[in-house]
């Protein structure tokens, strides 16, 4: 069995899936409710691999639990990448806050899982995963990250308005590259939709009808509190993009792996709670035009370019280099930065991005070369001269930038 448990200890090997997370569900609750324990131990030592939908079901219980005082203890995988994983995604340190740190991790692929418990962090959070994408994907379009980004919005507002969990919420990113793809997945432990939407819907019957309800267009439990279209709005992206989308809650799992299939199952293990996953595409193929239509309108969101940088009347959008960059010392503090100016250059619909180098007296020759002298290989030097624009710079940083620019003209 890939999970099992002895005493107050649940264990798990091999291959950990969705339908594991149930069992590892069911087994806290007997440890804890029907046992009466008030510790805990879930051992992933023989753990070989893992992804975010089934544990990010596990991190989000596990902060149910420590919220009603009960103590849980993690065993990292005993092989040194699964132990990475875990430390890096952050789910150490949501299932064991004791003995993990938060991760610092600032990756390419996977990005930590961010919780929130009210509206400041989750709007923080949000702007935390538009941030990270920016950096690591290239050639993002302006209705990728707009769509991208209201979806993101729409489901962990969801959360915060409608799950009642006390603990909040966790968002976690997955970035596949080689599909072009960001898998999103959002977890509670609160109420779950089935019961939500009961409360405005008294014809739903069980929860299967309820998941399907949910993506619906306009079904919410309260029209004061919301209009009802952030999960049905998510489903059309992730249906447009030729991506996937899950919902798991109560004790019903609603899928849409392909555009035009959509099926749900009942399940014997309830989740308490709900995970959303979404899949969506990134490609030039894509039309999103009409990825959002409520009530017979198109509906285009205000997007992270308009809402977390200054333009001016010209279009011109203000970059400003000190509070984007983690360090100016090497190639790898600079290369989410030179990621994140060209997708802000191809997202600008007209102007200059201006770079705001305030208060910074000193970058190191690799940092300009891997920002500035690939910016410009990449452009090119009409594009480049046409696009970008420097503002207030020191004259020793001003130096290593020219040099950095004239070292890739000749090479």
């Amino acid at each position: 069995m890939p999970v099992w448990n002895d005493g107050n200890k649940i264990g798990i090997r091999g291959e950990f899936s969705l339908d594991d997370s149930y069992r590892v569900i069911a087994a806290m609750h007997s440890i804890s409710h029907n046992r009466g324990y008030k510790d805990l131990t879930i051992d992933f030592s023989f753990c070989e691999k893992a992804f975010s939908p089934q544990m990010m079901v596990i991190c989000s219980r596990c902060l149910y639990y420590q919220e009603s005082g009960i103590d849980i203890e993690l065993a990292l995988p005993n092989e040194e990448a699964m132990r990475r994983l875990f430390l890096n995604t952050n789910w150490a340190h949501l299932i064991d806050s004791r003995n993990f740190e938060p991760s610092r991790y600032r990756g390419f692929t996977h990005a930590p899982a961010i919780r929130f418990t009210d509206g400041v962090e989750q709007t923080k959070a949000v702007d935390r995963i538009l941030d990270i994408l920016l950096a690591a994907i290239s050639h993002f379009r302006r209705d990728e990250i707009r769509y991208i980004e209201w979806a993101i919005n729409e489901i962990t507002d969801n959360v915060m308005n409608h799950a009642q969990s006390k603990v909040g919420g966790i968002v976690q990113i997955t970035n596949f590259r080689q599909r072009e793809r960001i898998e999103v997945v959002v977890a509670d432990s609160g109420v779950g939709i089935p019961s939500t939407l009961r409360q405005g819907h008294l014809n739903i019957h069980s929860d299967t009808e309820a998941l399907h309800a949910a993506i619906r267009e306009g079904v919410t439990r309260d029209k004061n509190i919301g209009q009802g279209n952030g999960l049905y709005g998510t489903w059309r992206i992730c249906q447009k993009t030729e991506g996937e989308f899950y919902i798991h809650s109560g004790h019903a799992s609603l899928s849409s792996p392909r555009p035009g299939e959509v099926s749900s199952v009942q399940k014997n293990i309830p989740i308490n709670g709900t995970i959303v996953v979404g899949k969506i595409g990134y490609s030039d193929r894509f039309d999103l035009s009409e990825a959002l239509v409520f009530a017979g309108k198109t509906h285009v969101p205000v997007d992270y370019i308009e809402t977390h940088f200054e333009a001016d009347e010209s279009g011109n959008v203000v970059f400003t280099l000190k509070t984007e960059s983690e360090g100016f010392g090497s190639r790898v503090a600079g290369n989410p930065v030179r990621r994140k100016l060209i997708n802000i250059i191809n997202l600008i619909d007209k102007g200059k991005l201006i770079v705001d180098l305030s208060d910074i007296i000193l970058v190191s020759s690799s940092y300009a070369d891997e920002v500035f002298g690939k910016l410009f290989l990449e452009l090119g030097p009409i594009e480049f001269m046409r696009k970008v624009e420097f503002r207030n710079v020191d004259q020793l940083v001003k130096n290593l930038i020219d040099r950095a620019i004239m070292q890739r003209m000749v090479a």
